[in-house]
């Protein structure tokens, strides 16, 4: 009996030195843990790391049954090597609570949580060289092992979360990325903490919702962007459609998003509206890099979604200056480059909106101030060809297959009528093929190849000219009825250059027009003649119009000087033969249009007219030199059509035959 009661007495005491022994620990853990936990995270943290990971500051926790309080004052962690940034990660407080019982049973849920003045900087220099690039991810696996198990995350449980005065930085040098975000703000709550003693349905909604703003620079353009979604406790469940609304204004540029995203922690997927307006579409670079055309203002509707690693605008509508616009679009970033294919049409576009696909400011009433001013600046120049630089970098950047056809395109005083391009850009190659303008019941069609890959970048323009109409170039003017017929041509050539009017400067190449069929006004050919006799009645009353037997100009371009080789109008009244000059890097002409007319009259000046000056302004004028020997038409043509008959077989001119062209050079021949 007594030794059962030393034992029992032995036992008792065992356990009492044990409760002893862990009441001691804790109460030793409750009044030392600050140390003990801030040396465990400071040194396994930056053993993991492989930075320095520090808390500078004050370090405390309040332990509590409920909610234990922790504050952790100046946290760092160092940066990489060879990053600007000494640190990579500053945090100036953090602040949190978390259920003290919950951690027994394996889990973490967060209280309140808040940071203050956090900042974080990314930067990748290479594809395979970034700064967040740390030993304890080094194995592939690591990071869905810990961080996403079952290749699955969820967002940690929080009560409030609150951030103060952040800065975020991302640079992506393979990408060409520059993002600087400020966050004023980032505050949410979850759903159980709100819907306590609270019925307003709208007011349960306003107090869940999670919402941002910042401001920021993209590749040095600042921008201002809102946000609010569903609450913080959605986040967690990704088997639900997350509800986001997004606001991004850089300047002009204004871009909303309101929809649906599927597992936004990843985003997995998304269903939304997008909004987007602007004074150019060219500005849409810093947000996407995505290299468009300068462009009037504009507005677009359409939806946005996203599965896999593609982006889609799909179905979007609306207008770009005076222009409708209408299609598809998808940008996919599974690429290194990233990949853009679009399908685009318009039904009716102005002309004046183009501008921007040459390097001129559009210059219809819907164009902004600015680009009034550059399109009126042009105006004045004497400079006809746009010198304005392509913008290489953005060429470099990315990928894209886009397609744009225009049904009908609205151009005073040209005869356009609609257009179709295909823009094929990889690796810096630039392919405007198929390329195909409607312009008067004709078309002119071929490729455009650019280089943008060197600094001084050659460019190739192999274009065809089939079935133009004549009479289309006089429509609106008193020699419409007098004049018709159709023409072709070619014109192949190849320079160096950042812009159109460096390329043409650089050109060596051929331009060839021939005409055979048709009439044209018989004053044009009569005042060119200068026969007072016949021309001054045609002034005063009614005109006619002559047959047109042949008409042929053919150019030889060398280092941007084109030279004619042949310069021929062939009518039932006159023979039209001159040299022409135009020199591509001056923008100069120098021209001599003689006219021989094939009836006598004692009228007849024959003195040559002269053009000569810029190409935007020419002066004409008449060349004082008597002609000498009137010659027969034959004598003149037999110089002069010789050298071009062995390319006309290849001349495409429409429906006209090449019968006449191929019996006056017969004739000049013999």
């Amino acid at each position: 009996m007594f030794s059962k009661s030393v034992r029992h007495h032995k036992l008792l005491t065992v356990i009492g030195v044990f409760i002893s022994v862990l009441l001691i620990a804790v109460l030793v853990l409750i009044l030392f843990s600050e140390p003990i936990i801030k040396s465990l995270v400071q040194g396994k943290g930056s053993e993991k790391l492989g930075r320095q990971l520090v808390i500078e500051g004050a370090f405390d926790i309040d332990w509590h049954w409920g909610y234990t309080q922790v504050k952790a004052e100046k946290i760092r962690l160092s940066n990489a090597p060879g990053y600007p940034e000494k640190n990579m990660m500053t945090i100036e407080g953090l602040y949190f609570s978390f259920k003290t019982l919950n951690i027994l049973k394996g889990s973490l849920e967060f209280g309140d949580v808040v940071f203050n003045k956090p900042f974080l900087v990314l930067d990748r220099k290479t594809a395979t060289e970034y700064n967040w690039n740390f030993p304890v991810f080094s194995d592939a696996k690591v990071l869905d092992e810990t961080v996403l198990p079952d290749n699955r995350y969820e967002f940690p449980a929080f009560q409030t979360l609150e951030l103060k005065a952040g800065q975020f930085i991302y640079r992506d040098a393979v990408k060409g990325m520059n993002l600087d975000l400020k966050l004023d703000s980032v505050n949410g709550q979850d759903d159980k903490e709100n819907d306590k003693n609270k019925r307003d349905s709208k007011q349960l909604a306003a107090d869940k919702a999670f919402r941002i703003a910042g401001s920021g620079s993209m590749q040095k353009q600042k921008f201002l962007v809102e946000a609010s979604g569903g609450s913080l406790d959605s986040l967690r469940d990704s088997s639900k459609d997350y509800p986001l609304k997004l606001q991004i204004t850089m300047g002009a540029t204004k871009v909303l998003v309101d929809g649906a995203f599927k597992d936004p922690v990843k985003l997995a997927g998304v269903n939304a509206s997008l909004d987007i307006r602007g004074s150019n579409m060219a500005d849409l670079f810093y947000l996407t890099a995505i290299p468009l055309p300068i462009t009037p203002p504009y507005v677009l509707e359409g939806r946005l979604t996203k599965s896999g690693n593609v982006w889609a605008y799909e179905g979007f509508k609306g207008k770009v200056g005076g222009s409708d616009l209408a299609g598809n679009l998808s940008y996919d970033l599974g690429s290194k480059r990233g990949f853009l294919k679009a399908n685009l049409a318009s039904n009716l576009m102005d002309s004046k909106d183009l501008g921007g696909f040459i390097g001129l400011s559009p210059s219809g009433e819907n164009a902004t101030p600015e680009q009034k001013k550059a399109a009126a600046e042009k105006k004045a120049s004497p400079k006809l060809i746009p010198d304005v630089p392509l913008k290489l970098e953005r060429l470099r950047g990315t990928d894209l297959d886009v397609t744009l056809k225009a049904e009908k395109i609205v151009a005073p005083g040209i005869p356009f009528k609609g257009m179709e391009v295909r823009f094929y850009l990889k690796n810096g190659l630039l392919d405007l093929d198929p390329f195909k303008v409607v312009l008067a019941d004709g078309t002119v069609d071929g490729k455009i190849e650019i280089d943008a890959n060197k600094d001084v970048p050659p460019m190739k323009m192999n274009l065809g000219l089939h079935k133009l109409s004549l009479g289309q170039f006089f429509a609106n003017t008193r020699f419409a009825k007098t004049t018709e017929g159709v023409f072709g041509g070619k014109l192949n050539l190849a320079g160096t250059g950042s812009s159109l009017a460096d390329v043409l400067a650089t050109s060596n190449g051929e331009f060839t027009i021939i005409m055979s069929g048709g009439k044209i006004s018989q004053l044009l050919i009569e005042a060119s003649d200068l026969d007072i006799a016949q021309a001054l009645p045609l002034f005063l009353g009614k005109d006619n119009s002559t047959r047109i037997r042949c008409g042929v100009t053919d150019f030889d371009v060398k280092d941007g000087l084109l030279t004619s080789k042949v310069v021929v109008l062939d009518t039932n009244d006159s023979l039209l033969t001159g040299k022409v000059s135009i020199n591509m890097k001056k923008e100069t002409i120098s021209a001599r249009l003689d006219a021989k007319p094939k009836d006598s009259s004692i009228f007849s000046a024959q003195i040559p007219i002269t053009l000569s000056g810029q190409l935007k302004s020419p002066a004409v004028g008449l060349d004082g030199k008597k002609v000498g020997s009137k010659g027969t038409a034959a004598a003149i043509l037999s110089g002069i059509l010789a050298p071009f008959a062995a390319i006309l077989p290849f001349i495409e001119i429409g429906d006209a035959e090449n019968a006449d062209c191929r019996a006056l050079i017969t004739n000049a021949r013999r």
